[in-house]
């Protein structure tokens, strides 16, 4: 699944202006320059994970909130607690989950 950055973009500048921050006092608590900021609020910069998270909690705003539009066919089926404790794992942990679960179906456990 191909992520909607223009999309996820906009959410986040919906909500860095709800909140009245300007890009530059964004940019300085995330040691980013304002540039990027307008690149990813453009959707023109591709996230990484951890920035994004840094991102969605310098806004106060959830992970889940900014994703459930495109994401929504694979959110509505999670719980939203999990579905947050899953995206701020690392990949290695992530991966181990998966792998879990995988596990838990096949010995029909769940």
């Amino acid at each position: 699944m191909e992520m909607d950055f223009f999309n996820i973009g906009k959410r986040l500048q919906e909500t860095r202006i709800q909140n009245k921050i300007t890009r530059k006092q964004m940019a300085e608590k995330l040691e980013i320059s304002e540039d990027t900021i307008e690149k990813i609020e453009n959707g023109i910069v591709n996230l990484e994970l951890k920035k994004f998270i840094e991102i969605c909690e310098f806004l106060n705003i959830s992970v889940y909130d900014v994703l459930n539009n495109k994401n929504e066919n694979i959110i509505r089926y999670m719980d939203k607690d999990l579905y947050e404790l899953i995206v701020r794992c690392n990949i290695e942990k992530q991966k181990l989950i998966y792998n879990m679960v995988k596990l838990l179906i096949k010995n029909r456990v769940v």
